[in-house]
């Protein structure tokens, strides 16, 4: 019977394949960067099939053929001779224990990141995970990305998506575009304390790094992985800067992260029209939205 949870490696197979590693991504998911980053580090041979997911073009994540790979209609989803692993966390922890390439493994590495990781509900648990701030922060890209979508695949998305409460957003989302983010909106009552967590983590994390290469010293770990793409997703919505204000260890650091061949290989070579499209968009309008530009003065406080 299939975990009910799905986290982690399940028992069952979804697909009958002597294919060893295959895994199911999004170019946008932050979540999906962060596997495509592990792969790259462990040097992993994985077969990858993208998926399309309202944000980027289409609903393929809702086909029949998808839910029966995750019938939470989320990516990634990472097979390994057909049998599934759900969450990202899990997933790159997975690979780097069937690697022959091997990471610095502790619980300093751990702690890193759990912290830097999407656990649970977005909008919850934000003073617990870093990976929970980061996604409040992405809803106005999500909105700019959305202006491009047909209001006739919100009908499909609405009606098909097993999670009703996160379809409901994304056409409260297309319907109100940057109106979502009036003062008094649920997101913008949310956004002081993602901002206030978000900062908290990073002076944590900017402290920590004094006088170390990575994470884990001298030692490239999962934890590195974990915070790339947290950092590449902050510069995507243009706040890298404000939340590296005087933090001096942390701005080294992501340069460093960027000269790393996974930043180019994993993340920038997968850019696409549709972010491209969406953050062109989003920076115009926080150019001239008034709404949006005073939801970001709010983030800055």
């Amino acid at each position: 019977m299939q975990n009910t949870e799905l986290s982690g490696l399940q028992d069952y197979k979804i697909l009958d394949t002597n294919v060893e590693w295959i895994l199911y991504h999004n170019n946008f998911s932050v979540c999906s960067r962060k596997a495509r980053v592990c792969i790259d580090e462990l040097c992993v041979k994985v077969q990858l099939k993208h998926i399309h997911i309202m944000e980027t073009k289409d609903c393929e994540n809702l086909t029949k053929e998808f839910l029966k790979i995750n019938p939470k209609a989320t990516v990634p989803v990472l097979l390994h001779y057909g049998k599934p692993i759900y969450e990202s966390h899990e997933q790159i922890a997975y690979l780097e224990k069937h690697s022959s390439k091997k990471l610095s493994q502790n619980n300093l590495v751990s702690y890193w990141i759990e912290k830097g990781s999407l656990i649970g509900e977005p909008d919850k648990n934000l003073d617990k995970y870093a990976g929970n701030c980061i996604s409040i922060f992405t809803v106005p890209l999500f909105v700019a990305m959305l202006k491009n979508i047909s209001i006739y695949k919100y009908i499909k998305y609405l009606y098909k998506h097993p999670d009703r409460f996160r379809s409901s957003k994304f056409l409260a989302f297309k319907l109100l575009a940057y109106r979502v983010f009036k003062k008094g909106s649920p997101i913008f009552k949310i956004i002081k304390f993602a901002s206030l967590s978000l900062n908290n983590h990073f002076k944590e994390l900017d402290t920590h790094l004094e006088g170390k290469v990575w994470i884990d010293g001298e030692n490239f770990s999962l934890a590195d992985i974990t915070w790339m793409v947290l950092f590449h997703r902050l510069s995507e919505v243009y706040l890298i800067d404000y939340f590296f204000d005087n933090k001096n260890n942390l701005k080294n650091y992501f340069e460093r992260l960027k000269k790393r061949d996974s930043y180019q290989s994993a993340l920038l070579d997968y850019t696409s029209d549709e972010i491209r499209a969406g953050k062109a968009n989003l920076a115009f309008e926080l150019e001239n939205n008034k709404t949006l530009i005073s939801y970001y003065q709010t983030i800055k406080l």
